[in-house]
């Protein structure tokens, strides 16, 4: 009986041991991957703020006058009011 139970223990350390650096290496792939996924994050927030800075700058006034100034829009648009009912009562007349 003891000449079976060495070798039994034997390889369940074997087996032991085994399992212990095939999760000690899979934990060091997913670390790798945890860092990957960190500093693309982080690389995309960075353009996710330049990118809204970008759209801040475009829907600026001042940009608005600026380009307005490169196109050569420098007469002012009046504005329309309608003072009289007439346009929204068409029908009615």
């Amino acid at each position: 009986m003891k000449n079976f139970i060495k070798p039994v223990i034997w390889m369940a350390f074997l087996v032991l041991i085994g399992a212990n650096i095939f999760i000690f290496l899979s934990g060091m792939k997913l670390s790798e991957q945890i860092n990957f996924y960190e500093t693309e994050t982080k690389r995309l927030h960075q353009e996710n703020i330049d990118l809204e800075k970008k759209a801040y700058e475009a829907n600026s006034l001042q940009h608005a006058a600026s380009i307005a100034g490169e196109l050569d829009f420098t007469k002012k648009a009046e504005p329309y009011f309608l003072e009289s009912l007439r346009f929204a009562l068409k029908g009615k007349e």
